[in-house]
């Protein structure tokens, strides 16, 4: 598999031009080992577009903050110098959303390492590399939600005063009625 392969599959994933140009020099070793990973997580689980997309990118900035190094190659020092340049300090992200990210990319490359270094073994029998045992880290907020991103009676009563649709309405009302996702609801 050459960089047309990870091309011509990209084309259904839709990433941005300036992915779609940073996977034309990770390197052709990347390129292949990215697409090898990519054909083999989607044997292994039922994979999202949007999940297929979070790898390619996850793993495509990886390489290219590294200097498109094999990804056979990089150390744990490599993964934990990547994802701690994704923090935020406490002045710029004060929800600490940035650690989230973090706890996400992480998952992704522990993935990645795990089928990098044995691809042999099923996805449950991997051990966990040393290049990736980094431990996630805790998020301080319960909730990032505070009591007035939420709606109050008046704010309802408002919105249903003023709705120019009966349909929307009564979904209005029936949301916060049953307190149902809006996926329960349909």
């Amino acid at each position: 598999m050459l960089k047309a392969d990870l091309e011509d599959y990209d084309l259904g994933l839709g990433l941005s031009k300036g992915l779609t140009r940073r996977l034309k020099v990770i390197g052709d070793d990347n390129v292949q080992t990215l697409c090898e990973y990519i054909k083999s997580l989607g044997n292994e689980i039922r994979l999202s577009e949007n999940y297929k997309k979070l790898n390619v990118t996850v793993l495509v900035y990886l390489s290219g903050y590294h200097g498109n190094k094999k990804f056979k190659e990089m150390t744990k020092e490599d993964n934990l110098s990547y994802l701690n340049s994704l923090r935020k300090s406490e002045d710029v992200d004060p929800l600490h959303s940035s650690i989230a990210t973090y706890n996400l990319y992480l998952i992704v490359l522990s993935r990645f390492f795990k089928w990098i270094h044995y691809p042999e073994l099923s996805p449950k029998e991997r051990p966990r590399p040393s290049c990736v045992d980094i431990p996630l880290l805790k998020r301080r907020e319960q909730s990032v939600y505070k009591p007035t991103d939420l709606w109050t009676q008046e704010d309802d009563l408002l919105f249903l005063k003023y709705c120019p649709s009966k349909r929307d309405r009564c979904y209005h009302a029936i949301s916060r009625d049953s307190s149902c996702r809006p996926y329960e609801l349909r």
